[in-house]
């Protein structure tokens, strides 16, 4: 299957990623309202996204459930992404959003990982010789940074006419 940027189904998710970030919607909202899309971003962001909730209740991401800091700035990357019209470019695998190369490193994770997909070294070693994973979903660091300088929502087309 050819990848393809979907505007539409783009918009759409990183509006609903920026309200389940923020705990406007419920984990079980986010998770229903995925958009169908061939976009593979939208897999591979949605799919990472699972860890940051507990899927056995509804909950919003406040309190107890608000994401550290950290989290919440790889949201804020993968949301830029959205709004971009960079391709999604990394090869297929559980959780991309997960450093794959630390998986192993904390408990939570392992016990995670351990329960679903195993990664061997290979599939490791070529997800992350694919670009540079501190910008994941970005490839590349020049893309991250243009759409850094670029952000489409202060975008001249995005901002309004106040004569």
């Amino acid at each position: 299957m050819r990848n393809i940027v979907d505007r539409p189904a783009r918009d759409t998710a990183a509006q609903l990623l920026r309200n389940f970030v923020s705990g406007k919607v419920s984990n079980d909202a986010f998770e229903d309202a995925q958009p169908t899309t061939h976009d593979l971003a939208i897999d591979a962001i949605w799919d990472t996204a699972w860890v940051f909730y507990d899927d056995s209740k509804e909950h919003r991401l406040i309190g107890k459930y608000r994401l550290p800091p950290d989290q919440r700035r790889a949201c804020v990357r993968w949301i830029l992404f959205l709004y971009s019209d960079h391709l999604y470019e990394w090869p297929t695998i559980y959780l991309p959003g997960i450093d794959p190369a630390s998986r192993t490193q904390r408990n939570f994770l392992k016990r995670l990982f351990s329960m679903h997909q195993h990664l061997n070294e290979d599939q490791v070693m070529n997800f992350m010789s694919t670009g540079h994973y501190p910008v994941w979903p970005f490839l590349r660091v020049a893309d991250y940074k243009k759409a850094l300088a670029q952000p489409r929502l202060l975008s001249a087309s995005a901002k309004p006419n106040l004569s």
